[in-house]
């Protein structure tokens, strides 16, 4: 996001539940959408989430798809609220307030964090103030342990990070896997990729790891072992024939992205296409699938 002098923001204090649809209903408006868990106060719990607009958005009709983003999620219709800020980097302001976090095995924090990492623990170096993938968010965290729990009976050569985000999924298959591993990570966001260029870079992995923009599968030409898909029920569900047309035979999926009671619909979907559910992760309102293609 670049500085500007009419720089607007709105701030959302909802429901993990809520998170997707607002975060869909924001996206065509807003250049960023911070989030972050409040851990403290009578919001306990609840997510922040800050909107930072480049230009004045028009009102009327942004706050008519916030009321539908509500509805959908069933919660109570907030306010739209736009405060004209002063020029600032607000994104590097919300990098700072990104605590260190132990997912399993992973240690993840930011550049602006100074300490040595636990000796005991992969570290994960993430900038993701304009991609998704700091590793708060239970989709990630669930990601994380299902890869986990699958490395001890399967290694796999070749994997695709479908919706890389900040590339947290290929940096820690990069560090778990090394020079054994062959690793492709693509966004349909093109900044995305910027960021996930950038974090495999700070993190010493980009001999282990090639990114590219793509749109779904559309510049995706080979198979792979392990195919990661941490996105949103919706395009799961959409893009269930080209996972397995994608995934190596005897080959696995991680799938994320949707609350738990989207599970029976992704699940649907994916039995429909030839997969067989073999483990799973609920986090919260958030579910964690893996899936094999026999």
């Amino acid at each position: 996001m670049t500085k500007s002098s009419q720089t607007y923001q709105s701030v959302f204090i909802i429901p993990e539940k809520a998170l997707p649809y607002f975060d869909r209903a924001l996206e065509p408006y807003a250049d960023a959408v911070l989030m972050s868990l409040l851990e403290k106060g009578s919001d306990k719990g609840k997510w922040k989430i800050e909107a930072i607009f480049n230009q004045k958005p028009d009102c009327h009709l942004l706050q008519v798809t916030l009321a539908v983003a509500a509805l959908s999620a069933g919660i109570e219709e907030p306010q739209l609220n736009l405060i004209l800020m002063p020029p600032k980097n607000w994104l590097k302001e919300s990098l700072s307030s990104f605590k260190p976090i132990s997912i399993g095995r992973y240690y993840v924090y930011g550049s602006h964090i100074k300490n040595l990492s636990p000796n005991d623990k992969i570290s994960l170096k993430i900038d993701a103030s304009t991609a998704f993938g700091s590793g708060e968010h239970a989709t990630t965290q669930g990601c994380l342990y299902l890869f986990d729990k699958l490395l001890e009976n399967f290694t796999p050569k070749s994997i695709l990070d479908m919706g890389c985000g900040s590339g947290i999924l290929s940096m820690a298959a990069a560090k778990v896997l090394n020079e054994n591993v062959s690793i492709d990570a693509v966004d349909i966001d093109s900044e995305a990729v910027n960021v996930t260029v950038e974090n495999i870079r700070e993190n010493n992995v980009s001999p282990y790891i090639r990114v590219w923009q793509s749109d779904g599968y559309e510049k995706i030409n080979k198979t792979y072992d392990l195919i990661f898909e941490n996105i949103l029920a919706r395009p799961l569900i959409e893009m269930a024939p080209k996972l397995f047309k994608h995934l190596n035979n005897g080959g696995y999926a991680i799938l994320s992205g949707f609350l738990n009671r989207q599970k029976k619909w992704v699940m649907e979907a994916h039995q429909r296409a030839g997969f067989v559910c073999i483990n799973q992760e609920k986090i919260n309102e958030w579910g964690t699938v893996l899936v094999k293609k026999n």
